[in-house]
């Protein structure tokens, strides 16, 4: 018995032993700051696309140091960020960082450099210097360089906001270009010992020969509501590009069978649609054929029947996609797809569709064919509206089986969604808090329903609400 206690009290006299040691090593500094001691930026003067070169010398007696947060902006934009690990209880720090020509740099804009220095105690130390100033490039010309036909001069129409302008083109709907700076030869190709402005992502920027070397960066730009582009012009600030023309006249007939295509390539999975563009005018009266019965086949929310064969188109003046679906005798409306919020919002889910007979609902969360999906229509500033079909049917869950949301676009595009949690929602729609469906516009298992609603979202007064039609 007493061995074991001899052994009980050697163990914790070792655990008090290890206790006092590790105590021991956990080093405490007294409190401090640390000193961005100096700042050095070679240049006091650049131009867009050069380098600037940068010394930091940073140091704390008392704490060591433990980061360098260092940052670069220009124009209220991050050209450069990077954290940087310094030890003991000095440390200098260099850095070359290149500060690029992109959209938006204005003439003779301050170049800041961001520091932040923090020691192993968590104090922390901030410096802004701004001795740099960045100038844009000098731009004597610029050229329209078209693929495959001869330069054109750009003429400066706005020397404050740098427009540049051409017209007097005799292109189709579609030109694919570069913008040049210098060109050369008898037909004006892009030379490019000087600045070029290309393909760069899904905007405009600056190129080189190396990175198009498969010509792959030209800029194409489409307008089909023109007969034809004849203006031209480029905003060298903004590197944005708009195209003019004499546009299309409002369709004035349409046939189902002529004038859309069989199977157009833009559904997946659907062989029983005809489709195209369609250039609709607001208010223009159109005379239909191929189609049958307009007062039952024409979507409420685009014409306004007036006759047999005539209806009035009630959207903004534009070009839309016309798929008619054949077993139906059909013709569905909606905006071009890439059309967005608040231009156009959409509806995506299931529970309903098409507000006409036969009645059909949608079976899944798609956006193959319009038989997935509807447009709502911008009827008038801040308020959408969509007539379809919906059944509501009691379900095993907590929702019933209408259920959709509005999307900014068609598509999916995470955070572009406007939840019905953040409306008044008037029965017998309800905003769903339900796990998984958070946001969702549906109905209740407790109000099975069917019939044809105009569905309006208003973000005047954040509402939504349904009027039964019939």
């Amino acid at each position: 018995m007493k061995k074991y206690i001899k052994f009980f009290v050697l163990i914790s006299a070792a655990i008090g032993s290890w206790a006092c040691t590790n105590e021991d090593i956990v080093v405490r500094y007294a409190a401090s700051t640390p000193k961005i001691d100096t700042v050095t930026v070679k240049e006091s003067q650049i131009t867009y696309g050069d380098s600037i070169h940068i010394k930091v010398a940073v140091s704390d007696k008392v704490a060591p140091l433990s980061t360098l947060q260092f940052r670069v902006v220009c124009n209220n934009e991050i050209v450069y960020t990077e954290t940087i690990r310094t030890k003991g209880n000095a440390a200098g720090v260099s850095r070359t960082v290149g500060v690029p020509f992109v959209a938006n740099r204005p003439d003779n804009a301050p170049v800041k450099v961001y520091l932040t220095e923090t020691n192993v105690s968590g104090s922390a130390r901030d410096s802004i210097v701004s001795t740099t100033i960045a100038k844009r490039p000098i731009i004597t010309e610029l050229w329209l360089v078209p693929d495959g036909t001869a330069g054109v001069k750009l003429n400066l129409t706005d020397a404050t906001n740098l427009i540049y302008n051409i017209a007097g083109l005799t292109f189709g709907t579609t030109i694919k270009y570069k913008i040049a700076t210098k060109v050369k030869g008898p037909f004006k190709k892009v030379d490019w010992s000087g600045l070029v402005f290309g393909k760069v992502g899904d905007g405009i920027g600056l190129i080189d020969s190396i990175s198009n070397a498969a010509g792959s960066l030209s800029l194409s730009t489409t307008d089909a509501t023109l007969v034809g582009i004849s203006s031209f012009t480029f905003d060298a600030l903004k590197f944005s590009v708009k195209v003019g023309g004499k546009l299309l006249e409002p369709v004035t007939a349409l046939d189902m069978i002529t004038d859309l295509q069989l199977n157009p390539p833009a559904l997946i999975n659907n062989t029983n649609f005809r489709g195209g563009n369609v250039y609709f005018g607001e208010g223009v009266e159109v005379t239909f054929s191929g189609i049958t019965n307009l007062a039952n086949n024409l979507s409420p929310d685009y014409f306004q029947v007036t006759g047999p064969t005539t209806a009035k188109f009630l959207g903004k003046t534009g070009l839309y996609k016309a798929y008619f679906l054949t077993t139906a005798s059909y013709l569905y409306i909606e905006p071009q797809p890439e059309a967005i919020y608040p231009e156009a919002l959409w509806i995506c889910g299931q529970g309903f569709g098409r507000p006409q007979t036969p009645y059909m609902t949608t079976g899944s969360w798609n956006w193959n064919s319009p038989l997935d999906y509807f447009p709502c229509r911008l009827v008038s500033p801040g308020i959408y509206q969509v007539t379809v079909y919906c059944k509501n049917d009691a379900t095993t869950e907590l929702i019933g089986s209408l259920n959709f949301k509005f999307f900014d676009k068609r598509g999916w595009w995470d955070g572009h969604e406007h939840l019905s949690t953040n409306y008044t929602v008037s029965a017998p729609l309800s905003a769903s808090s339900v796990a998984g469906n958070v946001g969702n516009t549906v109905g209740l298992t407790s109000a099975p329903f069917e019939g044809v609603y105009k569905i309006t979202l208003n973000e005047n007064d954040h509402t939504i609400k349904a009027q039964k039609m019939n």
